[in-house]
């Protein structure tokens, strides 16, 4: 910093000094724009297991609220997680994409694939087998009675993706079961 005195003994910064941090600041702006745009694209979409968390928890609460069933599907049209009673009246939905995001998914077939199934009696020497083949174990919704459901899991299948995604969930939290490793 290049300070020169003044008459009068007063010190202040060159012009060019005050253009330097003034530019600075700019590309600094700019960075932080540019980066902040991919953000709010990324936000747009929420991974299948978190929205299917959220579905979840939400039949909990209804069941437990209403005192009624509820039951837990999956609409692969519209890549949404439903929420309905024992009518079929819909109670909560929750979709993983973006409506305007959702037909260009859905002409290039990337929409996930969503299995519930049943967890079966175990059975076996070690206790880990169950004697029911996993196609027979297959539902189509899920069913939730005053905060409890059937144990369950859940395939997820997401198109370009290599391995599926298994997740078990505790019949009485709702929460997923931690993998064993």
């Amino acid at each position: 910093m290049i300070v020169r005195r003044r008459p009068g003994g007063v010190r202040a910064f060159t012009l060019i000094e005050v253009l330097l941090v003034l530019a600075l600041i700019g590309v600094l702006i700019g960075l932080v724009s540019i980066n902040a745009g991919a953000f709010v694209e990324a936000s747009k979409y929420e991974p299948p297991a978190r929205v299917l968390g959220k579905a979840v928890m939400d039949s909990f609460y209804f069941a437990s609220e209403s005192k009624r069933a509820t039951y837990l599907s999956y609409w692969e049209e519209n890549a949404t997680f439903l929420v309905s009673d024992g009518t079929g009246k819909i109670l909560a939905n929750h979709g993983i994409f973006e409506k305007e995001d959702l037909e260009e998914l859905r002409e290039e077939d990337l929409l996930p694939q969503v299995i519930f199934r049943a967890t079966g009696p175990l059975a076996g020497l070690s206790g880990g087998d169950s004697s029911y083949d996993d196609d027979l174990l297959v539902v189509g919704r899920v069913p939730f009675h005053f905060g409890t459901s059937m144990p369950f899991q859940v395939e997820i299948e997401i198109a370009g993706e290599e391995e599926v995604e298994m997740i078990e969930f505790d019949p009485f939290s709702g929460y997923p079961v931690a993998k064993e490793e």
